[in-house]
């Protein structure tokens, strides 16, 4: 029994480690630091979406079948509206309700800290389910899981929340185009995380051109970080922030929403007709 315990501990722990790295990493770097109490608490807030989380895949997955279009098991399905779009949009709500709300969300890093915060906090208990999930296929494979997902899909959130960081500062500190970044910094963190997923879906090693995007991207959010700690350093200001209006933030995610499932439905059509 204390075996068994140590193992699940040892696995919990190389879970958990690569996000607390990461997010370690994109604190220190943010030259003015958020308070660490506002900073753990949008990280728990993005642990504690996974739960309400649960139940909108059930709702989805239940307005999919009740619809009778087939999509439901479908690789975009899964990838960009069972995951990717439910996921990233209880980040953005953590966001947009709680964290633009804080006095100390006053500059354009501050958006990237806190999107980035929000995404790996919901990392932490993904990566742990897929690890002890894995323990049924042994321990060995449990371990290549925790070491595969350490460099893919951590970093993937990371990323992810990189990016709507990075938009959701536009709408935010921008005079031009609020209601068009604002629409960015939701859909581009979807269709990013989607794009992951519809590699991992469809189990095809071949699919170097979507590895490639994956990893331009990658490459894209360094130096988005990179820059924004480049202006902090000069002092650069984008604005006076200005929260979005809830219509907005509605329309923003129905908006996404129905781009998606009308395009699920073209893919569903034009591969069976």
């Amino acid at each position: 029994m204390f075996g068994s315990g140590q193992v699940l501990l040892n696995l919990s722990f190389f879970a958990i480690l690569p996000v607390l790295l990461i997010f370690w990493y994109i604190y220190k770097r943010d030259k003015f630091p958020e308070p660490p109490r506002v900073v753990l608490i949008t990280f728990l807030l993005g642990i504690g979406i996974t739960f309400p989380l649960h139940i909108l895949i059930i709702a989805v997955e239940g307005f999919a079948e009740t619809l009778k279009l087939g999509i439901e098991g479908s690789n975009f399905f899964m990838s960009f509206i069972r995951a990717s779009f439910l996921e990233e949009t209880m980040k953005f709500l953590v966001i947009i309700y709680y964290c633009l709300h804080l006095d100390n969300f006053d500059e354009p890093m501050d958006a990237i800290v806190y999107g980035v915060a929000a995404s790996l906090g919901f990392a932490v208990i993904e990566n742990w389910e897929y690890v002890l999930g894995a323990t049924k296929e042994g321990i060995q494979y449990a371990k290549d899981v925790a070491l595969l997902r350490s460099f893919t899909a951590v970093p993937l959130h990371a990323l992810a929340g990189v990016y709507m960081g990075f938009f959701l500062m536009d709408a935010i500190f921008k005079n031009k185009n609020r209601k068009f970044y604002l629409f960015l910094s939701l859909f581009f963190p979807v269709c990013l995380h989607g794009l992951y997923d519809l590699i991992i879906f469809s189990n095809n090693i071949s699919d170097y051109f979507l590895y490639i995007l994956l990893i331009v991207f990658l490459i894209r959010a360094f130096f988005i970080f990179k820059k924004e700690r480049k202006n902090q350093e000069l002092n650069i200001k984008k604005g006076t922030k200005v929260i979005p209006r809830s219509s907005d933030i509605v329309f923003v995610i129905f908006l996404t929403f129905i781009i998606l499932f009308i395009t699920n439905i073209s893919f569903n059509f034009a591969l069976y007709g």
